[in-house]
Formats: structure tokens, sequence, C-alpha cells
């Protein structure tokens, strides 16, 4: 490929993936505008956000010095976010990488007493490592209340959650976003394999005995690669009452045609030194062992355009699970439909809030 031919993949990479997800997630359009004529290749893509996020951070140290703890929250949100945006494609150079997330997840905890509503930091005990998550409980409303679990994806974490949260709370809806295996804080404790779906289960319990949530209530809403982990644990405890699967995948069989990226994010989640053993880490990977034990309603949201998982995906996942599912796919959308995020993120938790 030609220096030329190179660059063409990377704009292309970036305007019909990253810029929507980016934007989606909570950027600001003006931020992803001011990065973008500093890059050429992911190796200038870190330096050039985690610039942006240290100036979200001078701003949020100073408006709570001033004061003002609720810009102050948000603007720590923005650097967290700035921090987790420049890691998300450095697996190849993984201490920047590494110093990146711990950067964003710091900035997050700063964040989290000074958000509207306030995120509690929660920390659950699972196969002897700590799974950390963030509890956003409504402002108003009945308590106990109802609540969605917000399972990540490949390379998504308990920190770009934020938009998601924000719409529950406004719905009346708790939300808990956390790490699981080869995520986020996680990953140094134990990377992504066969059974992640554990991880799901644990939190679920740990959150339904919680006075301020109603048990009989939890949905789970999974995105990305979460999406396929949320059918094995609904398979698994009938108590879960609703999922929202995202731009999920019914098995890895698109494997061979996804941007090297996403492989990449594979090597940095499991561990692996090779394709063939990070394959080997994620075992069968198929839900055709337990797809038949899925009795709960499912909204499954999926873009036709997505390069990652394909949309014939998700039309199995909704054909498995028969009448208790409801299929949207966006002719036009791309991974998650993130290039219409207001449309169906609203559309997800609208729903969640109807059937919990």
């Amino acid at each position: 490929m030609t220096g030329s031919d190179a660059r063409k993949a990377f704009d292309s990479e970036v305007f019909e993936y990253w810029i929507p997800r980016l934007v989606a997630d909570g950027m600001d359009i003006n931020d992803v505008h001011t990065v973008r004529p500093q890059v050429t290749s992911w190796d200038d893509w870190p330096g050039a956000w985690e610039a942006v996020g240290e100036s979200y951070l001078a701003l949020a140290r100073q408006r709570l010095a001033d004061g003002g703890a609720v810009t102050a929250g948000e603007a720590f949100v923005r650097a967290s976010l700035c921090f987790h945006v420049g890691q998300v494609v450095a697996s190849h150079m993984p201490a920047v990488k590494r110093d990146l997330q711990r950067r964003k997840e710091a900035a997050f905890r700063d964040a989290a007493p000074h958000l509207v509503p306030p995120a509690e930091r929660v920390e659950i005990d699972h196969n002897c490592v700590t799974l950390p998550g963030y509890l956003r409980l409504p402002l108003h409303g009945e308590r106990p209340c109802a609540c969605v679990i917000l399972v990540p994806g490949l390379d998504s974490t308990k920190e770009d959650f934020i938009t998601l949260s924000e719409m529950c709370a406004r719905r009346g809806l708790a939300s808990f976003a956390f790490d699981g295996p080869g995520q986020g804080e996680v990953h140094d404790h134990e990377k992504l394999a066969e059974g992640y779906e554990d991880s799901v289960l644990t939190v679920f319990a740990a959150i339904a005995a919680r006075p301020e949530i109603d048990s009989d209530r939890i949905g789970i809403l999974g995105r990305s690669l979460g999406g396929y982990y949320i059918p094995r644990a609904a398979a698994l405890e009938p108590r879960i009452k609703a999922l929202a699967v995202f731009g999920g995948a019914f098995d890895l069989g698109d494997w061979d045609t996804m941007p090297k990226t996403i492989l990449d994010g594979f090597l940095w989640a499991t561990g692996s030194a090779s394709m063939g053993d990070a394959r080997a880490r994620m075992g069968p990977a198929s839900l055709a062992d337990c797809i038949d034990k899925v009795v709960c309603p499912t909204l499954i949201v999926h873009g036709k355009r997505d390069g990652i998982f394909h949309y014939t995906q998700a039309e199995r996942i909704a054909e498995a699970i028969g009448e208790r599912a409801e299929l949207v796919i966006e002719e036009n959308g791309v991974h998650c439909c993130h290039n219409y995020g207001f449309r169906y993120r609203t559309m997800m938790i609208d729903w969640m809030a109807r059937t919990l």
C-alpha cells in the first residue's frame, strides 16, 4: 500500500466510524475538528487527544476552585473521554495506552461526585478480582427503582457510557456501568476470555441486592461485543427482565473481515501474542449453545453498514429468540449506529423504561 493509499484508508476509517462514535459518546465536535488536522496516522492520535484532555483537566480544576462544581464535573468527564479516545486505538503502543487509561480512570473518579446525578463508585468481588463500576440513581421518582446494567464491548469501558447513563437518569432509571475482564481497570488483573458472561451475572447479583434497586426490574444493555455476552448471561439468569443488544453478534464469524484496529483490540484485551492465541482464548464464541434459553424481551439494534459485525448477525439473534425479539436495522447505520447516536440510544433507553 502506498503512502497515499494508507492515508485514504485512515481517513475513511476516521470519518466512517470514529468521528460518529466520538460524537455519540459525548465528545465535542469542535474538539474533533481541532484534532483532525493534527493526525495522519494512529501514531499521532493518542498525543493529540491527550493535549485536549489536559486542557479540560485544567478547566475542571479552575472551575472547582471557583466554586463551579457542576461545570468541573462536566469538564472532568470531557477530559476522561479525551484520554479514552486517545488510548483506544493505541494497542501497538502499550505504555502509552495504559498511561492514558489510568488518566481516563482518574479524571472520571474526579468527575463522579460532581455529576448530576452523582456517580457512586461500586467495587464488586468476582473470582478474586475486583470489578469496578459506577452506579447512578435518578434524582427523582420511586424507590426502589428500575436499573439498566451497561456492559461494555471490546474497547469500551465504564467511563464512556456517560451519554447512556444520562439518558437513563432523565427517564427515572438507575444505571450501572462496569469494567469486566480485559476492560479498563480490570485488564491488568484478568484478561478477556471465554466465560465473560460470568462477570455480568456477578454484577447482576450485586446490583439486585442494593436497597435502592428493584431486583424485579433490571435490564441489561450490551454494546458491541457486550451484545454477544448479555444473551449468554440472560440464558443463565431468568431474573433479567430485558435485553438491549446494541451492535452485537451471534458469533465471531466476521473475524477475518474486521478492521485491523479491532483485531489489535482483541490482542490487547485477551493478552495474546498472536491472532491464533486470541481466537483460542475466546473459545467457540457462538450463541448457538444458549440462545434458546433467553426468555426475556430483547431489543436488537444494528447498522446495515456495520464494518465489524455484519448485520446478518443481528438477524440471526432475532430469529433465534423469536417472538420475544424486536429487531431494528438502520439501513445507513455504521457499527452500533453511532452515526445515528441520539435516535437509537434514546430508542433503547425509552424501550427499557417501558419494558421495565
